[in-house]
């Protein structure tokens, strides 16, 4: 049986990025889609859900049958902080959620532009708490810092590549470029 990830990209339509007349949701949108082709390339069965509740997203998912259910976010602070952020539930580094965390950092920290790249345990997020499959709960990086909008908007096609070649990592699949 295949495995199954429910994709939840942002819906925050006014969260304006720093350069670009865009949006986190467009922006996490695009990276989503190419995530899930390229999980799809590689087997993997994959539901998208943007523009609802959190908690509909995550009934879905759990409906769905998801192994990992995968937020995909960017970050904003106060223009200047940058790095990767991943949450998942427990910091038990022995954890489901946590080995994926830490697969698609290991991927995806080195592509992105800021630092510090962290797997941080966030278990009062709601997408984080409520699913029934571990949570990878990414946050690309800052997009309220100009170089790093103006990386991000260039590259949403790699991101989500290397999403998925993380999410195939921890899942056990062979990644299919």
């Amino acid at each position: 049986m295949a495995k199954r990830v429910y994709l939840s990209p942002s819906d925050q339509r006014r969260n304006s990025y720093a350069v670009g007349d865009t949006t986190e949701a467009i922006q996490c949108g695009r990276i989503a889609e190419a995530c899930k082709a390229a999980l799809e390339r590689s087997g993997v069965e994959v539901m998208v859900g943007q523009y609802d509740t959190m908690a509909n997203r995550v009934a879905a998912s759990n409906k769905f049958g998801a192994d990992l259910h995968v937020p995909i976010h960017t970050n904003a602070a106060n223009g200047k902080a940058t790095g990767t952020h991943i949450f998942c539930y427990d910091a038990d580094k022995t954890s489901a959620g946590y080995k994926a965390c830490r697969a698609v950092l290991d991927v995806l920290g080195p592509l992105t532009p800021g630092t510090p790249d962290v797997v941080r345990a966030y278990p009062a997020l709601y997408e984080v708490k409520h699913p029934a499959a571990p949570t990878v709960y990414i946050e690309v990086d800052f997009h309220d810092v100009p170089r790093v909008a103006e990386w991000i908007i260039a590259n949403t096609t790699v991101i989500g590549e290397t999403i998925a070649k993380g999410l195939c990592n921890a899942l056990g699949e062979a990644f299919v470029k």
